[in-house]
């Protein structure tokens, strides 16, 4: 551990920003990375302790706007969960690697060029530290199927492509390579789509002819024009949504409109929706699981990210979208709203999810990490008889009026940061002077702040659906 905390410190004496700053967008792939990291070796406590210093001083760095720390803290993190050793120069060069590629593409440049344009950039500064390191990639459907792979050297501008790849929703997988040794492997999105900008024109005509359509509708159809324009103005989102699928979801909406139909059809899914709201428009994600009926009302969890996250943080990180394992195996659906400050965010999207499904009102459960904790306290307490349970992990903030009624689960790292632990234990604390009904305290021994939500959510989640058998029992 103290040639790991050497390490940490050369590292972050060392590292400087690239001259093209790093956008959060260029983060989020090194997130699934890292939790993909966690989810191959966590097994293992030992593993987990090794990764908790360099993950705490990431989440440090990332509060510091230190984006080049981070990203050098992520790779310490994934080579810690694999070895006890220092992980040598070639594996922190590789880390420092990034390729931009532009997450949306017209289906017509894949076919005339056969070359799929990217950028490689450098997190931050590192020495080769050894020769012979090639950027492997691949094309794959979202169920795993290779359709292109190739190498390339780490200043390519393109990938050259065997052939057309259809119009489709794909991953593209980036390896670099030292020989036949992976030194890392990461991910990130790319739709193909037909007629791109005409589509996109299309929509907006569409939204000038039906002022009339639902709001919440418009707001998502305006909001898919939004994010794809800004695509072509390099403004990448922070997430690995299907873009594709972004696109044929606001196209059959308006289609509907038209003919004169509600253009929102549920049905079992993962949607990325907009709400228009007095302070402002809510964005949120809501999983709908398999099996879902629309004329039954359905249990809701409502899922609070925490500071500098997003809408996207529960579904595709926090155990690579941990949540809807527990929820699907439940029938449950999940709501995630991207947080502006306050609690419109959550307001707003309680009130558009319960006008686009039937929600069973006796089981909304609230759930809250970091911030969201913070928020999730404040919601108690203004709005106690709209939820049936919560559950905080590494929650921010203390609880003001929570009734005794209210059943709560807490959830703490043993690696957490010392002044958000204390934070945390006092809170338990208040909570257990006031006497509540059900309380239940956890804490995760090689767990930090960034982990707590994929250690605790499976416990979290049992605990979610005891209470709700109880009510069933006990209406």
């Amino acid at each position: 551990m103290r040639r790991i905390a050497i390490l940490i410190a050369l590292l972050a004496g060392g590292l400087v920003l690239h001259a093209q700053p790093l956008s959060r967008a260029d983060l989020a792939p090194r997130l699934i990375e890292v939790e993909t990291c966690w989810e191959q070796h966590r097994a293992s406590e030992s593993a987990r302790l090794r990764a908790c210093q360099p993950l705490s001083d990431g989440i440090t760095a990332f509060f510091s706007n230190r984006l080049d720390l981070l990203a050098g803290m992520l790779t310490l993190a994934c080579w810690s969960l694999q070895s006890t050793e220092p992980p040598p120069d070639a594996v922190f060069y590789a880390g420092s690697i990034g390729v931009r590629v532009r997450p949306v593409i017209d289906h017509e440049i894949i076919v005339r060029g056969r070359a799929l344009p990217i950028q490689i950039f450098r997190y931050y500064e590192q020495e080769k530290g050894s020769e012979g390191l090639t950027l492997a990639w691949q094309i794959q459907t979202l169920d795993g199927k290779t359709l292109a792979k190739g190498d390339a050297s780490l200043d390519a501008t393109a990938l050259k492509l065997p052939d057309a790849i259809p119009p489709d929703d794909y991953r593209l997988q980036f390896e670099i390579r030292q020989s036949e040794r992976a030194l890392r492997r990461w991910y990130t999105p790319l739709a193909v789509i037909e007629q791109l900008a005409t589509k996109v024109a299309f929509l907006q005509e569409s939204l000038e002819k039906h002022p009339e359509a639902n709001p919440i509708e418009r707001a998502t159809v305006q909001m898919t024009v939004e994010v794809l324009s800004g695509i072509e103005r390099g403004a990448y989102p922070e997430t690995g949504y299907p873009l594709g699928r972004l696109m044929n979801h606001a196209m059959e909406m308006v289609r509907r409109w038209a003919q004169n139909l509600r253009g929102w059809q549920p049905k079992a899914g993962d949607y990325w929706l907009s709400a228009p709201s007095e302070q402002g428009n809510v964005y949120f994600r809501l999983f709908l699981p398999k099996g879902y009926q629309p004329d039954r009302p359905i249990p809701l969890v409502i899922a609070l990210h925490g500071a500098g996250g997003n809408e996207h943080l529960f579904f595709d990180g926090y155990g690579l979208g941990r949540v809807l394992q527990e929820a699907g195996k439940r029938g449950w659906a999940v709501v995630a709203p991207r947080s502006t400050g306050g609690l419109n965010h959550l307001w707003g999207a309680l009130d558009a999810v319960k006008q686009l499904i039937r929600v069973d009102e006796s089981r909304i459960f609230l759930t809250g990490h970091s911030m969201g904790g913070a928020q999730t306290f404040a919601a108690v307490s203004q709005k106690p008889e709209l939820f049936r349970a919560v559950a905080i992990f590494a929650g921010a903030g203390q609880p003001q009026r929570v009734p005794e009624t209210m059943p709560v689960f807490m959830a703490v790292g043993e690696q957490e940061l010392a002044f958000l632990k204390s934070n945390i234990e006092r809170a338990y604390q208040t909570l257990k002077e006031k006497k509540l009904a059900t309380l239940e305290f956890r804490r995760y021994n090689g767990c930090e702040h960034l982990m707590i939500v994929r250690e605790a959510l499976p416990d979290a989640f049992a605990f979610l659906e005891r209470i709700a058998h109880d009510s069933e029992r006990n209406p």
